[in-house]
């Protein structure tokens, strides 16, 4: 009987075991790989220009020598910034052609940037990134331009929540109040 209950119960476990082992951590840059082989089979040819576009960027990044230390293909926070530089690229871009009256390759850019901000974690809004900043300010005690590394540092919010810059600003701000 108790081999019973004891075969009776084990593939159950072996299951939950199984299941719990094989939740795949997807990062941004499987996701990437992943959609382009569906992108390239839908012949969806802008979505699958710019999805080998950015896993070229991510590749360089990860050969440079100036930046290979530091770099990591399975760090959302690396490729997110990334993205963040694509995307900011592509917004110049969209500038200068409707500056320039070509509103046809405006649309396009447009649309580009709207395929890499799919692949972006949700950012913060401003409102949360200036809260954030002001509880740090506040826990530190800092006040001045100049306790601006400070809490740079101990604001804690992730490239790919936010864009360094926009964290920055906010600190700026907030420490020249």
């Amino acid at each position: 009987m108790f081999s019973s209950i004891q075969r009776i119960g084990l593939p159950a476990a072996r299951q939950a075991v199984r299941r719990w082992y094989s939740m795949p951590v997807v990062t941004i840059n499987l996701r990437l790989k992943a959609d382009l082989k569906l992108a390239m089979r839908a012949k969806e040819k802008q979505r699958t220009t710019v999805i080998k576009g950015m896993l070229s960027d991510i590749l360089y990044a990860e050969k440079n020598p100036q930046t290979a230390s530091t770099f990591s293909r399975d760090s959302d926070a690396d490729v997110a910034t990334l993205i963040q530089r694509a995307i900011k690229q592509r917004q110049d871009s969209i500038k200068q052609y409707t500056d320039g009256g070509r509103a046809d390759l405006a649309a396009a850019e447009q649309q580009e940037v709207e395929i890499l901000n799919l692949y972006l974690p949700e950012q913060l809004s401003d409102q949360d990134i200036e809260r954030r900043v002001r509880e740090t300010v506040e826990r530190l005690g800092v006040s001045g331009v100049k306790a601006m590394g400070a809490v740079m540092k101990e604001v804690g919010i992730s490239p790919a929540e936010a864009p360094k810059s926009k964290v920055a600003a906010a600190a700026k701000r907030i420490l020249g109040e």
